[in-house]
């Protein structure tokens, strides 16, 4: 089974030379389609082996990656952007994929580094980036290609599995700064999407929330008309969009004065147990907004799934969280659950714990302190719950 790497480049000389390294050895031809490029990027490619085809873009990455992989003559097809590099210990996993029967693709693990100088320190999520080349493979999307409607129901008609594996792509494109400029020309692509194909739920949501981070007034207006669209489907099992999770964590944590959508936060929380009860960072924030509710029990309920998921690995990978919502930062608003409902036993069993982390260990310890004191005829605490990331930590406080 032959396989083609292929890359979609614009003024990617710093870059190219570690992706096309990544996968010698274990490609047999590399494609790189190249947008006129002001740097070396194309010479560079070429020098290194890759067939080197120019591409004038047209502000749209599906028709891109269309006319990629249509230069591409293997049998398989393993998509790559040129500020990402295949693991090397993934060579042998990749080829022995490929000659599995009735499969059409697989699942990459995708580690999204953090910090330019720790390779361990990463967030991780999923894409569909090894698959079958085939007479109707095609992408839609100008900004986030998808594999075409009408190839998706061939392959379910068919019968044909799409697979997880264990086969690892790292990227380096959260180490470079996200310009306004960057966001206003993802926001141009968005508007040139919707305007091609109208109401698109996904890309409606992507559009609000990049209107979201530009700060932009319209962007609650845009969400509102997202949470419109799934008002229909509230009594459905499955969500109408994977993105909707994004949606529904929006809904739950925006002020209620920006809010202007017609689906309440209960509903969202009820929506993002049937339909993402393996998403950390979405349950993380059910957590928070039922203990704020005063739904203490339904907190612990999602808390103690989120450490289930963090036990069994059985989580949604296909938008990033801080490790810590599925052990650490779920454990120890656990605890402060279990005091306010007091439980103490509970909350002491959780401190316990919490003394083998490095992140709460002296939280762990106070905490101790804490249930002894409590313990204590007459005494009373009120908690606050919080953390949820690597950039805020939780703190218990009185009110």
């Amino acid at each position: 089974m032959s396989l083609s790497v292929c890359f979609l480049t614009r003024n990617e000389e710093a870059n190219i030379a570690r992706a096309l390294r990544s996968v010698v050895g274990v490609a047999d031809e590399v494609i790189v389609a190249d947008t006129a490029s002001q740097d070396r990027t194309a010479q560079i490619a070429a020098d290194m082996g890759a067939k080197v085809i120019q591409y004038q873009w047209d502000e749209d990455f599906a028709a891109g990656r269309n006319f990629t992989v249509a230069q591409a003559t293997g049998e398989w097809i393993l998509w790559m952007n040129a500020d990402e590099e295949l693991l090397p210990s993934c060579h042998a996993h990749l080829k022995a994929c490929l000659p599995l029967p009735r499969i059409f693709g697989y699942f990459v693990v995708l580690q999204n580094l953090t910090q330019a100088d720790r390779l361990d320190d990463f967030l991780q999520t999923s894409d569909l980036r090894l698959f079958r080349r085939r007479p109707d493979l095609s992408f839609v999307g100008r900004l986030h290609p998808h594999f075409h409607p009408d190839l998706v129901a061939a392959i379910q008609k068919d019968g044909i599995q799409v697979l997880p594996c264990s086969v690892t792509i790292r990227s380096y494109a959260a180490l470079t700064a996200r310009t306004e400029a960057k966001l206003r020309w993802t926001l141009r692509l968005l508007e040139l999407e919707l305007r091609d194909r109208p109401g698109q739920l996904h890309y409606v949501i992507e559009h609000g929330r990049t209107l979201l981070v530009l700060n932009e007034p319209k962007a609650h207006t845009v969400l509102a008309e997202a949470v419109q669209q799934i008002l229909p489907a509230r009594a459905a099992d499955r969500p109408p969009a994977s993105n909707v999770q994004v949606l529904l964590d929006y809904i739950l944590t925006v002020p209620p004065e920006q809010y202007q959508g017609a689906l309440p936060k209960s509903e969202a929380v009820e929506l993002a147990w049937r339909w993402f009860s393996r998403s950390p960072f979405l349950l993380f924030n059910c957590a928070q907004y039922c203990f704020q509710a005063g739904e203490i029990r339904r907190s612990v309920e999602i808390l103690e799934r989120l450490l289930q998921l963090g036990k069994t690995g059985q989580y949604d990978r296909s938008h990033t969280f801080p490790p810590g919502l599925v052990g650490d930062d779920a454990l120890v608003n656990l605890a402060i659950c279990h005091r306010q409902l007091g439980e103490l036993d509970k909350a002491e069993q959780c401190y316990r714990l919490l003394l083998h982390s490095s992140r709460f260990r002296s939280h762990g310890a106070e905490g101790l302190v804490a249930i002894q004191q409590l313990r204590r005829p007459g005494a009373a605490a009120s908690i606050a719950i919080g953390g949820g990331g690597s950039t805020k930590q939780t703190r218990e406080r009185k009110k």
